[in-house]
């Protein structure tokens, strides 16, 4: 396992690479920002886990975080950061940080952080969605069309990101209704077309991008 560390407090850095070492990871770490985005983006493929800081010369951790997500790399990160705020927190998985570790910090925690998220999926969720003019965020839960906001209700919008996650498939109503309901919903219901009326009234009035599928649902067009 290849973890890179990214943290301008050399003495820091070079323990923490020390300390991974002893327990058998192969470690490199960068001291500057914009070096480690470059590093990152031509080689990703190479780490299982990136430490980042978030204070950083030339290029903050946070930019760097945000920046490499749309690249659609799903390396996981483990942000460190100083600031143990709520407000900070929820910025940083926003951002596309997997998990954060609060300075100072013991080196115990920080191995057992990395062998969680080392143990997640490879292919994280994107928290980012466009097809066709359409554009939807899970993190803030914003949908926008053609770049101008929408409203949507909260089932609308899972019902919509359950159909962009799944573009050019045939979901039936009950796929669709196991996804967003409990188990005790009426899959007899008309519920999802009454609901798919909705959406289409908000992001697909010329009825060509969320096709009826006659018998089974609905195909997402993309």
């Amino acid at each position: 396992m290849r973890i890179l560390i990214v943290e301008d407090e050399e003495k820091l850095a070079q323990l923490m690479k020390d300390t991974l070492k002893k327990e058998g990871y192969a470690v490199d770490y960068l001291t500057d920002g914009q070096k480690a985005q470059r590093r990152i983006q031509l080689s990703h493929n190479e780490y299982d886990v990136i430490i980042l800081d978030l204070m950083l010369p030339n290029k903050g951790g946070l930019e760097i975080c945000k920046e490499i997500r749309q690249l659609n790399v799903s390396t996981p990160f483990l942000v460190l950061t100083a600031n143990n705020t709520l407000e900070s927190k929820v910025t940083l998985l926003n951002s596309g940080a997997d998990d954060y570790l609060v300075k100072p910090f013991e080196f115990e925690e920080l191995l057992s952080r990395i062998r969680a998220i080392s143990r997640r999926p490879k292919q994280a969720l994107h928290t980012e969605l466009k097809v066709s003019g359409v554009a939807l965020n899970t993190a803030t839960q914003k949908v926008s069309v053609g770049g101008r906001e929408v409203k949507f209700t909260l089932r609308e919008f899972r019902i919509l990101e359950y159909l962009m996650r799944n573009p050019n498939i045939v979901l039936s109503r009950e796929e669709i209704t196991s996804n967003i309901w409990d188990f005790n919903y009426d899959s007899f219901s008309n519920v999802v077309d009454v609901f798919i009326n909705k959406i289409r009234g908000k992001v697909d009035k010329d009825n060509k991008l969320i096709e009826t599928v006659r018998g089974i649902g609905y195909r997402l067009n993309a």
